[in-house]
């Protein structure tokens, strides 16, 4: 009992002597007043502040409320309606209801809900549950303790708390009031929201990279969170001051960065947001073909990251330029990127914006005709991002349309090989080289004359005449053609017959000495009619399987283009010889005719003649007379 009423033994008997000793008279009822003494107690919470735990100590106080007495009836008389009372002695006694008795207003635990909603920057929605005994408090007192204290004193059940400093630490206790004293609090802590910060601009980007600045937000903050944005995903980076460097970022790409302070490790609060893009990489591999007089055609790989077209500039320059960097020196639509560039680089390549054009994301390639033949163009491509509006690096290349090839003509003869040719386009000089066809005999001249007559060749060998047109360092493609210089025949042929082979030998022709030539050896025999030829680099052959006894004409050509005179011999096989005998009858009207010898010498010189005629030195013959004592 005591315990409930908060009060010790020497305090209830004070109590009620007090409450004894001032009687007020009125009929049937006294009432005395007192104000016991007031006790106090402590109760101690945590509240995180920044990271870490603080202890708070807050006393609160507890007050006795005013007793009223009425003098105590008959006790032998009888109670219609009762109810059990408690006396302050410790007796359990009955009473009329309705009877008004005193009482003491004691101290109940506040176990109920608190709660902090809408924070902001400089304030929050307060509400808790209601007190126990709810009818008997009277109001609610809350204290809010931080870098500025406010008390306030609420019937109702919440409480809107402002001028709060942003990015702020506080405390609130609800202590509720009852019978003029306070109950145990009800305790909350929060932080307001930091406020945003101010002038936040991207200072510079590169390709993997940005620099963002901004101004302190009013109130507390712990650190800043950067969060970056794409059309991909979301990344996030703690920044401790007020200047960011947001790295691996992608190229070309646009990022809406927005920054935001932060306490308590995870309040973060009002955003601030920019956007950008990062600068384009470059292309790769860009490279040109240079294959052709009038057109300039140049090709690259697309760069690493997004980009939305390529730009392109392209100026015939003279031979000495090597295109190593490119300069725009007007344009007002595309913002270039040309932190790289030395402007006063003789490597340099400035353009004008009419020397420039757009492509489409689409193509890698681009096709310029009608330019001038034998010259040198600076060729420069950059990936452009923002709508095409926003350039990455430029890279360059030297690009060439090669001098035009000349129309090549060739005049041989024996030892010599003329050239001439006629171009239509620009040129320098020109370089002529002859080559024979086993490469042994290579000469090459320059001359800027559009002829020229190659001396101490060999005759009757092929040989290769090349014209390349120069301008500068630019050559065109060459301009070739062949020919044989005039043949010279073989010497000293010689034909040795070995039974029905023939071995053919000869000399090559004094003005082809030491060149790879080409020969024809044509054969023939009239009697059969027979023709075969045989074509070789050799200067010796045997003919096989020749018909016996038979003469064979040998002709030795140089076979150069043209033929050339041939070197004539002639050769017989070894005959295989056999007898024939005619036998001649002869009759006459003149006795004795046929027996004399002169008519036996003219049939045999007759015949003779006639076989003659028919095989003359073509075949192996032999005519012999014989009368018939030599045949028997």
């Amino acid at each position: 009992m005591l315990f409930c009423l908060n009060m010790t033994c020497d305090d209830l008997e004070s109590a009620v002597d007090m409450c004894k000793r001032t009687p007020t008279v009125t009929p049937n009822t006294t009432t005395y007043s007192t104000t016991p003494k007031v006790t106090t107690f402590s109760t101690t919470f945590n509240a995180p502040t920044n990271g870490t735990k603080t202890e708070d100590t807050t006393t609160e106080s507890t007050t006795t409320s005013n007793c009223v007495f009425e003098p105590e009836p008959d006790p032998e008389q009888y109670i219609e309606d009762a109810c059990v009372v408690l006396l302050s002695f410790g007796m359990w006694k009955e009473e009329d209801c309705n009877r008004s008795l005193p009482f003491i207003c004691y101290e109940e635990r506040f176990f109920g809900q608190i709660n902090i909603s809408d924070v902001n920057t400089s304030a929050g929605n307060l509400s808790w549950s209601e007190g126990p005994g709810a009818k008997n408090i009277s109001h609610y007192r809350v204290e809010v303790t931080g870098d500025k204290n406010q008390t306030f004193n609420q019937t109702k059940l919440f409480q809107y708390i402002e001028n709060l400093t942003a990015g702020t630490l506080y405390k609130v206790q609800v202590f509720p009031v009852k019978c003029g004293r306070d109950l145990n609090p009800q305790n909350i802590s929060f932080y307001t929201y930091p406020s945003d910060v101010q002038n936040l601009i991207v200072v510079s980007v590169t390709t993997v990279r940005a620099n963002l600045k901004w101004s302190k937000p009013d109130g507390n903050h712990d650190f800043y969170s950067v969060t970056f944005i794409n059309a991909l995903k979301t990344e996030k980076q703690k920044c401790d001051n007020e200047e960011c460097t947001i790295t691996d970022l992608i190229p070309g790409t646009e990022y809406v960065f927005t920054v935001k302070a932060v306490v308590n490790k995870m309040t973060e609060g009002v955003p601030s947001n920019v956007s950008d893009y990062t600068i384009p990489s470059t292309v790769r591999n860009l490279r040109s073909a240079d294959n052709d007089s009038t057109v300039i055609m140049a090709f690259w790989d697309p760069p690493t990251g997004n980009y939305s077209g390529y730009r392109y500039c392209l100026e015939e320059v003279n031979n000495s330029r090597k295109c190593t960097y490119c300069n725009i020196t007007s344009d007002s639509s595309i913002t270039a990127n040309n932190d790289i560039t030395n402007s006063g680089n003789s490597d340099t390549a400035k353009f004008s914006n009419t020397d420039c054009k757009t492509v489409d994301e689409t193509e890698t390639f681009i096709k310029q005709s009608n330019r001038s033949d034998g010259s040198m163009f600076c060729v420069c491509v950059a990936a452009l991002t923002k709508n095409n509006t926003l350039s990455g690096e430029m890279v360059g290349i030297p690009a060439y349309t090669r001098p035009k090839s000349v129309d090549l003509s060739l005049i041989p003869s024996l030892k010599e090989m003329q050239a001439t040719w006629e171009i239509n386009g620009n040129y320098e000089k020109f370089e002529v080289t002859i080559i024979s066809a086993d490469a042994k005999d290579i000469q090459s001249y320059n001359t800027t004359n559009k002829d020229y007559t190659f001396t101490n060749l060999k005759a009757g060998v092929f040989y290769t005449v090349s014209v390349v047109t120069l301008n500068g360092d630019l050559t065109s493609v060459p301009a070739n053609k062949s020919d044989y210089t005039r043949p010279a025949k073989p010497r000293d042929v010689k034909a040795t017959a070995i039974k029905n082979n023939i071995q053919l030998s000869w000399g090559a022709p004094v003005e082809s000495e030491g060149a790879l030539i080409q020969y024809i050896v044509k054969y023939n025999t009239s009697f059969w009619d027979e023709t075969n030829e045989i074509n070789t680099t050799e200067t010796n052959i045997t003919i096989p399987y020749l018909r016996p006894g038979t003469k064979y004409t040998f002709n030795v050509m140089v076979l150069a283009g043209n033929l050339s005179d041939p070197a004539t011999t002639h050769a017989k096989t070894e005959p295989e010889k056999r007898t024939l005998v005619l036998t001649m009858l002869c009759s006459s009207q003149t006795a004795l005719h046929c027996d004399k010898p002169e008519t036996r010498n003219e049939l045999f010189e007759t015949l003779k003649k006639k076989i003659d005629d028919k095989f003359q030195d073509l075949v192996h013959w032999k005519l012999k007379a014989k009368t018939s004592k030599d045949i028997l």
